[in-house]
């Protein structure tokens, strides 16, 4: 579901860039920040160096993302400084793309409905980016980045499908940008017509 570029009743704009680990969906939000000048806040960016700090404090594994200690503990201390960063920028005028999964975030209708207000309080609308991929594409993703935190996933690959969703989309109205390998369109070129419309969209926003 791709949103239009009518005016918003916003003067900023808190663009969430969301998808599944190997989606593309951080390379999908450098672009953005790139195309409409914007900040970009990375969750992996901001908080790796301490999460991987907190989980070894805890005695569990710090490149372990799928264990109920980091979801239970760690994650959400993770979103929680995300989203004040986010939220800060907002306070000061400043439109924000915010990087991250945000899987539970995005289908949940109360947490959508709560960001929606708060974003409406700070004088910003809310858009959700989701960056769509296949099973094989975030294999050969993951397995070309070569990262720790990725370890378990590849290592477990048919159980971890198992916990995803492949059809899992943002409640709401949401920008959909699809970054299979086989994908018709190029990402950068996706990427660069939902700028375009959101740049149109808040520059005619109130000052």
């Amino acid at each position: 579901m791709n949103i239009g570029s009518e005016p918003s009743e916003h003067a900023i704009a808190l663009v969430l860039v969301a998808g599944y680990a190997g989606s593309g969906k951080s390379e999908a939000g450098k672009m953005m920040s790139q195309a409409t000048g914007w900040p970009l806040l990375d969750k992996d960016t901001l908080t790796r160096p301490l999460t991987e700090s907190l989980l070894s404090h805890l005695n569990g594994d710090p490149d372990d993302r799928q264990s109920r200690l980091y979801a239970e503990t760690v994650r959400p201390l993770e979103y929680e400084s995300l989203m004040k960063a986010c939220w800060e920028n907002l306070e000061c005028g400043v439109p924000v793309v915010a990087v991250a999964p945000f899987l539970s975030e995005v289908v949940d209708p109360q947490w959508a409905v709560r960001t929606r207000r708060h974003c409406a309080r700070l004088g910003a609308g809310l858009e959700v980016v989701w960056v769509d991929s296949d099973a094989s594409s975030m294999r050969e993703r993951l397995t070309s980045r070569n990262a720790a935190r990725d370890t378990w996933k590849l290592a477990n690959w048919r159980q971890y499908l198992d916990s995803m969703s492949l059809d899992r989309r943002p409640v709401g109205a949401f920008h959909l940008v699809d970054n299979r390998i086989t994908a018709m369109t190029p990402l950068a070129e996706q990427v660069e017509s939902v700028a375009e419309a959101l740049v149109g969209r808040y520059s005619e926003g109130p000052a």
